[in-house]
């Protein structure tokens, strides 16, 4: 029996068209239902392809599947937009647990808050961005540079790997 590789290789990384498709409707904040509906497929194929997104990446979450596929170029990433108003360094570190994979219990014991804060940081800078959900709200960061290629270990351990050429 042969060993397996610890992380996998750099083509790995590389997801399905198919898987692509989904996830980038997720990255525009819309539901499973939603996004069913659209590609004319189950609530389960989705859920399905985007646990193997994750697989893939070494990642947990949907808002973390998308931070993975805007670090590795296989979502376009978004235009950027001006602020109107500097994010606190609270609201960056939020994003950056989202993104990250972060659990909530995860991000509070990180920043040194209860649970409850946590919880409420993240529903207060989704409601301030008017994101619908997480990735959604992940996909805001990269809008405004909040977020970046430079966020690349995630909070399962794991290490994005930039496409070669990068």
């Amino acid at each position: 029996m042969s060993a397996r590789p610890a992380r996998p290789s750099p083509t790995s990384l590389d997801l399905t068209p198919a898987q692509i498709r989904i996830v980038q409707q997720v990255a525009e904040g819309k539901s499973t239902n939603a996004i069913a509906s659209d590609l004319t497929i189950t609530a389960g194929t989705i859920n399905v392809q985007l646990k193997h997104c994750g697989q893939k990446f070494g990642t947990r979450g949907r808002a973390a599947v998308v931070h993975a596929c805007f670090v590795t170029e296989q979502l376009q990433r978004p235009e950027m937009a001006p602020l109107t108003e500097a994010f606190s360094e609270a609201e960056i570190e939020t994003w950056r647990m989202v993104a990250i994979g972060a659990t909530s219990k995860e991000y509070a014991a990180r920043a040194r808050i209860s649970h409850e804060e946590a919880l409420g940081r993240v529903r207060a800078l989704r409601q301030r961005v008017e994101a619908e959900n997480d990735p959604h709200l992940v996909t805001l960061g990269w809008r405004y540079g909040v977020l970046s290629e430079s966020l690349l270990e995630m909070a399962s351990g794991a290490v994005l790997r930039l496409r070669a050429g990068k």
